[in-house]
């Protein structure tokens, strides 16, 4: 009984890092929800890259969280409407940088690529800079895997973005919290394009 126990641990504790490993490497078999694509290229497109111009993580229980939950979220809404027209809305807590899904789930994929700073004043969030191109690769590939999304679609969906996030900025610039420079933002599309490009066209090569 206690050999069979220990057999289905092992068993079960192969199985958990193989998940893990492949969430981390981008070939689980699930694509990452498009709401948490849109907020990690929301974070870029902020220039959240580093720990001076990390975003702090609030939640939706006070106006201060509310807005820039909302200045975060609505580019990244955006992107995920075009990405998948068909999803339904979110509600208010999974649009929440603290306790929300969508970073959540972009957190389990991303893990040290995407880093929590506990400070004194809370914790805030960024891409962390030595990852920025890995995680632009990982996002686009991930993004490819998708059949259903068309390639001209992916400019529409990245114009989108940008137009919510710019369209809830004051809450940004509020806080001190907006790092967006247009000439950059154009230069992360142009990666970001070329980059889901060249996945697809490898996935088709393999697929042949």
């Amino acid at each position: 009984m206690e050999r069979r126990a220990l057999d289905k641990y092992r068993e079960w504790s192969t199985a958990r890092l193989n998940q893990v490993v492949a969430l981390r490497s981008g070939k689980a078999t699930e694509v990452m929800q498009a709401i948490s694509v849109g907020l990690v290229i929301a974070l870029l497109v902020n220039r959240s890259d580093s720990p001076e111009r990390a975003i702090p993580k609030l939640s939706t229980d006070s106006p201060e969280g509310r807005r820039l939950n909302s200045a975060i979220y609505s580019g990244a809404e955006r992107f995920a409407e075009v990405v998948m027209p068909n999803k339904g809305s979110r509600s208010a807590g999974e649009r929440s940088l603290k306790g929300g899904y969508g970073l959540s789930e972009a957190r389990r994929r991303l893990a040290h690529r995407l880093v929590t700073d506990k400070r004194s004043s809370g914790e805030f969030v960024h891409v962390a800079a030595e990852y920025k191109d890995e995680v632009i690769l990982y996002i686009a590939a991930d993004l490819a895997r998708r059949s259903s999304l068309a390639e001209e679609a992916l400019p529409e969906a990245f114009d989108a973005l940008i137009a919510g996030f710019r369209e809830t900025g004051d809450a940004l610039a509020h806080g001190s919290l907006i790092f967006e420079r247009p000439a950059d933002t154009r230069r992360l599309k142009t990666q970001f394009i070329s980059a889901f490009a060249e996945a697809r066209a490898r996935n088709e090569r393999e697929s042949e």
